[in-house]
């Protein structure tokens, strides 16, 4: 891991593989580098994959904002910018799925193709009061903070094989600095403020819409919408999985991305 300093900010990131091509990855709200492993060790043998935290998040600088869709799209153009990287296929989940979006608005230019995984374009009530309880539960302790995101993150099946795991994370996730959770607090914020299905038909590259079918948090309409307004995209539903398909089913969405980047991402 380095750091890039962009902005005014210091960014952590990843730079590995190689290829012509460059593949980013883009995290979910609470997410951080080491998540996307198991894709850059499949994929660098073909791609440069470059990943990073965002402002705000835990292995890059923290301020507890405001911070904003925009600002993380002008980050990652600086920092690609920054690596001589002059365009690439964002490959986001939730969080980093909208952030993709918006840069690809923004930057045209510097997109190859998108992957928007468990992502929305807007928000109804629902989601923002599920938004507004995770903002709760951060102000109030990290326990309660990772156990009111366990149930909309993973389906019930992946709760129920992995228990044990979950909950040695618990300890993990209560050591993180008080910076961390006023953080998270702004990157809810950011989130809150989204509202960009109007604007989706403006998005003119490639692109693959994929959700998992028990994500209750993100649920298939929103992706359907997203498939909907992007002109040729193409809408993946995935069997079984819940809002957090990438750390569920690594396998299944790597195999999604490899077949969208070779034969869909043209």
């Amino acid at each position: 891991m380095q750091k890039a300093f962009v902005n005014g900010v210091n960014l952590a990131c990843e730079l590995s593989g190689s290829g012509k091509e460059t593949v980013v990855f883009l995290n979910g709200i609470a997410m951080s580098i080491a998540h996307w492993k198991y894709y850059i060790q499949a994929l660098s043998p073909e791609y440069r994959c470059l990943c990073h935290d965002f402002r705000g998040q835990i292995m890059s600088d923290m301020g507890g904002g405001p911070y904003s869709f925009a600002q993380h799209a002008d980050d990652l153009a600086a920092l690609m910018r920054s690596l001589g990287i002059e365009k690439a296929h964002l490959v986001g989940t939730s969080y980093g799925s909208e952030v993709a979006m918006v840069f690809a608005l923004a930057r045209p230019g510097m997109v190859s193709s998108l992957t928007l995984i468990d992502g929305v374009s807007e928000s109804d009530q629902l989601l923002k009061h599920a938004i507004n309880g995770w903002r709760a539960a951060a102000m109030a302790s990290p326990v309660a903070f990772y156990r009111n995101l366990i149930p909309w993150t993973y389906s019930s099946e992946y709760i129920a094989r992995n228990r044990a795991a979950l909950d040695s994370r618990e300890a993990g996730i209560a050591a993180f600095p008080k910076e961390y959770f006023t953080s998270f607090i702004a990157l809810c914020d950011a989130f809150l403020d989204l509202d960009i299905t109007a604007e989706l038909p403006g998005i003119a590259c490639p692109t693959l819409v994929m959700v998992g079918d028990k994500d209750i948090l993100k649920p298939i309409r929103y992706s359907e919408l997203i498939a909907g307004k992007i002109p040729g995209a193409k809408l993946e539903i995935l069997p079984g999985l819940g809002h957090a398909g990438v750390v569920e089913a690594p396998a299944t969405v790597l195999a999604s991305i490899q077949k969208f980047l070779k034969e869909g991402a043209l």
